[in-house]
Formats: structure tokens, C-alpha cells, sequence
């Protein structure tokens, strides 16, 4: 009887042992998951699991290793990229094999393009709670360069065109263009983008919205009923658009499958100029290599800014010693336009300067001036002085442009930054000759203040 007792207390204190560790192991899943349990509840989710997923896009997306804890719980759905959600694997493989064709060989320009810019536009999306995928539709648009002119007029990393832009709130002026602007243009873009997404409730139609217009695709979508489940290829858009889309979805998978990656963006840090300052010799007095001050400022329509105070991005790196410089910055030289009446003797006494050191400063000056002529001055006098413009942005472009519905040549030249009569000489018309939709013009598309 006593071993019995014995015995049944051994069980007992076995036991006793057994369901305080279970507790204990209760305690610590109620201490993961913040959530309440029971003696008979089943292994609570990991916390949060949303939350692990946008940070595996970005981690991804920007080349980085994730560091990613209780992974063996997240469930297999939860890797999948928003914008990639509902898309079938044979869709998928398609346009991953399209877009490493299309973009494999240009990859490293627009690797090397995206270090400029890049970091504010991720910074931009994550302020807009914007999947960090939309980064890629700069790639397709403009091959991330944020100079880019398009054959209709549009421009930026984004290729948002005037009207657009404006119908965005993008604010852009003689001295910035905001469709450059790589904050202001990103946060319009994504803003649309969003909008797009909401009315169509699909990543794939919002983006073909984008390319062809909300309008024209909600057309198509009467006429031709779609879902995603319909796939891809039975999407009711025109091919270059379809073309458009595949290449968007491609880049993002590969991109998260890390067959393609982005390189590690430049960090900047925002510094305000006074004028006068003369941006190019800034960057050089400051060691930076040719026009990078430009690369990271490609809003700037100007390199000098003699009357207007502006902001700049510059490497994180190299804030301190470029500001330590800005005293060193200020113009030596301007441009000026030869007024009617205006002589070599005229204007060096305006310029505080002599005939000698303009001929100096403008040998291919000729003998005789002509009215519209620019002159290099030294920065002595500044009321009348031109800044010099930005070197990165296209000048003379030739375009072939087709003439759309309500076009003039005043609106026309207004969009390249030209001038009716130059298009009308380029394509030797009379300037009252009236132009049709679907007519085509060479236009040479010129330095564009907005």
C-alpha cells in the first residue's frame, strides 16, 4: 500500500511538472503574439505578418538582405508583391522572360542613373504608404532618367506631361520644373497612380491606365469585361500598352526574385543657396565630378541663380565641404542678350569691363552686333544678366511629332519650348496653314521652363 502511494505521488508530481511547462509555453506564445490563450488553443499567426511583408519589399527590392524573424511561420501568400497579387505563374514567367529581354543590356545605365535619384523617390513612396514596387514604372517610363523628353512632350523620370503635371499640383516656373522635381513629381505620379488603383480595384489596370488614360481604358473595359483571372494576354488594350504592362509586372518579379536589383542610392541631404551663386563652379570648387550637382538636382533649369534663393540636394558625404564653400560660389561670369542699340563700348561700360576683355571672353564675336546676340560679361553687373542653363537638359532636340485633336502651333511650341515660327520653318509651312490631327511636324524641342 505504501509503494502504491509512492508510486501514485511520482505520477502525480510528474504531472504537476508536465502542465507547468505548458504553461510556461502558453505564456511564451501569449508573450509572441499578444494575444489571449487557452489550455485548448491552437499555435497563434506571427504578429503582424502584413507589416514583415512590406518590409521583405523593400529589402528586396533595394538589394538588401532582410533580416526576417519567425519566418517559418509566414504563410506562403505573404511574399507575394502587391502589385503581383492574382497573377498567374504562367503570366508571370511570360513577362519575366519579356522584360529581361527588353531591359538586360541597358540595365547598368539605369543602375547608375538610379543612384542619383533614387533614394528620394523610396523615400517619397514610403511617406505615400505606396508599395515600394511602383519604383519600377521609372524604369519603362524614362529608363530613370529624369531629363528624358519624350516625342509628345513629356518629361521626367515619370514622363508627366504640362497638363498633367498642373491637374497634380505640380508647380513648375522659370527657374524649376517640377515634373524634374524627383519629390514633387514621384508624389503626384503615385498619387494618380493610387487613384487609378482605387477606381479600377487592379494593380495591371491601374498601370495601363496610366499609359493610355483612365478614360480610354474604362471604354475598352465596357466593350470588353475583364478580371485578373481572365490573365494577362486577355486584358482589352492596345499592344504597345499591353506591351507596356508586361514589362512593369516582369521587371517587379524579377526584381523580387533578385534576378535584376538596384544598387545602393546616394543619400542627400537638402542645403539652401543664396544668390548670386553659380552652381557649376560650386561643384567644382567642392570636388564633385562634372554636372553630379546637376544628376542629383535635375529640377534646375538654371546653373546660376543671380536674384532667387534655392534649395539643392547634395550628398550626404559631401554636405559639410560643399557648404563650407558657398561663399567661394558666386558667379564670375553671366550671359546678357544684345539690345537694339547696344555697342561693344556700351556694353562693357555697363559691365563695368572692357572691349578688349569681351572680345577676350566672345571670340567668335564678329565685327558688328546683332540684336538677340548673347554675350558672355563678367558678373560685375547683374540687373541685366541671363543665368546660364542647366547642361543636362536636352537642347535642339529634333522630334517627329504627330499633330493630336486641338493642337496649334502655338500649343505645340509652347509644349517643346520653341516658337510657332521655328516650327513653321523647320517644316517649311506658312505660319496661317492650318494643321490636322494626324498630321506630322519636326519640331526642335528646346530648353522647357514647365
Amino acid at each position: 500500500m505504501r509503494n502504491r502511494q509512492c508510486f501514485h505521488s511520482v505520477v502525480i508530481t510528474a504531472v504537476c511538472v508536465a502542465l507547468s511547462g505548458c504553461a510556461h509555453s502558453l505564456h511564451s506564445l501569449h508573450k509572441l503574439t499578444g494575444k489571449s490563450t487557452t489550455t485548448h488553443a491552437r499555435l497563434a499567426p506571427v504578429s503582424n505578418p502584413v507589416q514583415t511583408t512590406v518590409d521583405l519589399e523593400v529589402a528586396a527590392l533595394q538589394g538588401l538582405q532582410p533580416q526576417l524573424r519567425h519566418t517559418q511561420q509566414l504563410p506562403a501568400e505573404a511574399n507575394i508583391d502587391p502589385l503581383l497579387e492574382g497573377i498567374s505563374e504562367k503570366d508571370l514567367n511570360s513577362a519575366k522572360r519579356l522584360a529581361r529581354i527588353n531591359y538586360r543590356r541597358s540595365w547598368k545605365t539605369i543602375e547608375q542613373r538610379s543612384r542619383f535619384v533614387r533614394s528620394r523617390l523610396l523615400e517619397t513612396l514610403g511617406n505615400m504608404h505606396a508599395p515600394a514596387s511602383l519604383q519600377v514604372i521609372p524604369v519603362v517610363e524614362s529608363t530613370y532618367n529624369p531629363y528624358a523628353l519624350s516625342h509628345t512632350g513629356a518629361v521626367g523620370l515619370w514622363q508627366l506631361m504640362p497638363a498633367t503635371a498642373r491637374s497634380l499640383g505640380i508647380r513648375s516656373g522659370r527657374h524649376i520644373n517640377g515634373r524634374r522635381d524627383i519629390a514633387q513629381s514621384t508624389s503626384g505620379a503615385v498619387n494618380y497612380l493610387q487613384q487609378l488603383h482605387q477606381r479600377f480595384n487592379s494593380w495591371p489596370l491601374a498601370i495601363a491606365a496610366y499609359n493610355i488614360g483612365p478614360n480610354a481604358l474604362a471604354r475598352r473595359l465596357q466593350k470588353h469585361a475583364w478580371t485578373q483571372a481572365d490573365g494577362l494576354d486577355r486584358m482589352p488594350i492596345p499592344s504597345a500598352t499591353h506591351l507596356y504592362v508586361q514589362n512593369i509586372i516582369g521587371l517587379i518579379a524579377l526584381l523580387n526574385d533578385h534576378s535584376f536589383s538596384f544598387p545602393e542610392p546616394f543619400k542627400t541631404r537638402a542645403l539652401a543657396l543664396n544668390a548670386p551663386v553659380d552652381i557649376h563652379l560650386l561643384a567644382q570648387i567642392s570636388g564633385m565630378p562634372e554636372n553630379d550637382i546637376f544628376r542629383f538636382n535635375p529640377c534646375l533649369n538654371r546653373a546660376q541663380y543671380l536674384h532667387q534663393m534655392i534649395t539643392i540636394h547634395v550628398p550626404e558625404s559631401r554636405y559639410n565641404t560643399i557648404r563650407s564653400k558657398l561663399a567661394l560660389a558666386g558667379p564670375k561670369f553671366a550671359t546678357i542678350h544684345v539690345r537694339k542699340g547696344d555697342s561693344l563700348w556700351s556694353i562693357a561700360r555697363k559691365n563695368r569691363t572692357s572691349v578688349a576683355r569681351l572680345k577676350y571672353l566672345n571670340k567668335r564675336i564678329g565685327k558688328y552686333l546683332h540684336t538677340g546676340q548673347i554675350l558672355k560679361v563678367p558678373a560685375n553687373h547683374l540687373s541685366r544678366a541671363s543665368a546660364s542653363i542647366n547642361p543636362l537638359i536636352p537642347t535642339n532636340r529634333r522630334i517627329r511629332y504627330r499633330v493630336r485633336s486641338g493642337d496649334s502651333l502655338w500649343r505645340i511650341a509652347h509644349r517643346f519650348g520653341t516658337t510657332p515660327k521655328a516650327i513653321a520653318r523647320a517644316n517649311r509651312i506658312s505660319m496661317k496653314r492650318m494643321i490636322r490631327a494626324g498630321d506630322t511636324l519636326w519640331v526642335y524641342a528646346r530648353e522647357r521652363p514647365s
